[in-house]
């Protein structure tokens, strides 16, 4: 559950969204930025100050290679040209959706974030990663 609400945070892209997760609680916090351009950061604690951290946000590079990536898997020329054209972010989900691969797509998608947001939780010792059978 912590997972999909960290999945969520990490693709929110408005700007004045700031997450943070709290590590004792295993719960996720909110910030949004005050018109000053400020965070609230109301809720950190001075006394313990790596329980909080800040979870990251999906950047434009990451989301586009994704794009390129189930691109090149499904080896569709239209999803290629939509990559190239202006606005790829747009041209690219209009096309998944007129050829029917948005379900795919999202799918796809979804793997990449949960993949993602496992390794930093792994990176920030939120969990330890799992060891594998020998």
């Amino acid at each position: 559950m912590l997972i999909e609400k960290l999945m969520v945070a990490y693709m929110d892209t408005k700007a004045n969204h700031i997450y943070y997760l709290d590590k004792n609680e295993q719960t996720i916090l909110l910030d949004a930025i005050e018109t000053g351009g400020l965070p609230n950061l109301e809720f950190l604690d001075a006394e313990e100050p790596d329980r909080f951290i800040e979870i990251p946000k999906v950047m434009n590079v990451e989301s586009f290679s994704w794009m390129v990536e189930f691109e090149s898997f499904h080896q569709n020329s239209e999803l290629l040209h939509a990559l190239n054209e202006d606005e790829p972010f747009k041209r690219f989900t209009d096309k998944v959706i007129e050829l029917g691969l948005h379900e795919k797509w999202q799918t796809f998608q979804k793997d990449k974030v949960k993949n993602r947001i496992e390794m930093w939780l792994i990176e920030n010792k939120v969990i330890e990663m799992q060891k594998q059978p020998e």
